[in-house]
């Protein structure tokens, strides 16, 4: 157990990780980035500031020389460009390239997806916000640049073997309403797009089931997100776009894994959706309010809180393996919180508040009480 240092005491923790093999790479707030041994914990690096206030980083990803992420300058320090995507060297830190970005990703698709891993690649949005750019992860060579249909916004969504953008029109973005995106497949080699497909909106991409996206639609009053209530599914083979309705509204953070949709409620209770049918597989009250999204690994689903108590549940049938006490004070966490576990081998590695980063055999959890 330990901490990654902060940039600035004032910023708030938003630590999450990211692995390649057994490299564990993490970042967040007031830290660029930092590669941690999954063993005891130690640092094999931190990267250095470059040189303005850093509000924090958010990971993408790694390749096998490379690790990825999203700057952004502090709010009370106005500079150009106030966002990055920035490439730093997976053995020693150092910082490789930095372009600036332009993306509006968190208004198209509801998550924060200013820069995607593709294979080798990175794929990034200008400055400009109006085109995509792929570029060779570790040395930044661009291999090509596409733009965005005229009249949209687009953000880039990782879909298994195929790469895809989400689109908006400006009408839509200007007026924070996105109600009618379109998905187009790109071709990862040339950036080549193909023909639009409309989606019911909003909805946001969870992830992978049989070669296919999955998005979640949102319920919303107004301008206020009140839940979940709709899966969508598109196969880009096809270019077809199937819909179920869910059994009612599910408020709380979603998330995907092993092929399941799981939507974790403030107050502890997590259900398991398919996204297929739209069914409620199972749902089970646990002590973990606020959890984050689920990630899987070793046999089990793994949701943690700000707190750092984390629950395994059995994916089946949601039966609790085993919970974990709190590990350090916080608040619950924001609804719709990126995961904050990280599984690696047999490892669980799980960022609490404060920058609080610590790890266990998912064979020999901590005993709770």
């Amino acid at each position: 157990r330990g901490t990654v240092p902060g940039g600035r005491e004032d910023i708030p923790d938003e630590l999450r990780c990211v692995t390649h093999g057994d490299a564990l790479f993490c970042g967040g707030g007031g830290v660029a980035a930092a590669r941690v041994k999954v063993q005891d914990g130690s640092r094999v690096w931190t990267a250095k500031s470059p040189g303005v206030p850093v509000q924090g980083m958010h990971l993408v990803g790694a390749t096998d020389d490379t690790v990825l992420g999203y700057r952004f300058a502090a709010e009370d320090a106005p500079q150009d460009p106030p966002g990055e995507v920035v490439a730093f060297d997976a053995d020693d830190g150092r910082e490789l390239w930095s372009v600036p970005s332009g993306a509006q990703s968190t208004a198209v698709t509801g998550r924060s997806r200013d820069a995607v891993v593709v294979g080798s690649a990175v794929v990034t949005v200008d400055a400009s916000n109006s085109r995509f750019e792929a570029r060779d992860a570790h040395s930044g060579e661009v291999a090509w640049k596409t733009s965005f249909p005229e009249g949209t916004r687009c953000a880039p969504v990782p879909a298994g073997q195929h790469f895809l953008a989400m689109c908006a029109t400006d009408a839509e973005l200007d007026a924070s309403e996105v109600r009618h995106p379109t998905l187009h497949t790109v071709d990862r080699t040339s950036g080549t797009w193909g023909s639009p497909v409309a989606v019911d909106g909003p909805a946001v991409p969870m992830g992978v089931r049989d070669g296919g996206l999955v998005l979640l639609q949102e319920h919303r009053e107004g301008a206020a997100l009140t839940g979940y209530d709709g899966t969508a599914r598109f196969d880009p083979a096809s270019g077809k776009v199937s819909y179920s309705r869910l059994p009612r509204t599910y408020a709380g953070t979603p998330g995907m894994a092993d092929g399941t949709v799981y939507v974790a409620g403030q107050a502890g209770l997590v259900t398991a959706l398919d996204p297929t049918t739209g069914r409620e597989k199972w749902k089970r009250q646990t002590g973990v309010e606020g959890a984050s999204g689920p990630v899987a690994g070793s046999g089990a689903l793994y949701f943690s809180s700000a707190t750092g108590r984390v629950v395994a549940l059995a994916p089946n049938d949601g039966r609790p393996l085993w919970t974990t006490d709190p590990q350090v004070d916080g608040l619950t966490g924001e609804q719709g919180a990126s995961p904050r576990v990280t599984v690696a081998g047999r490892a669980v590695v799980v960022a609490a508040a404060e920058n609080t980063l610590f790890a266990f055999d998912t064979q020999k959890p901590p005993k709770s009480g």
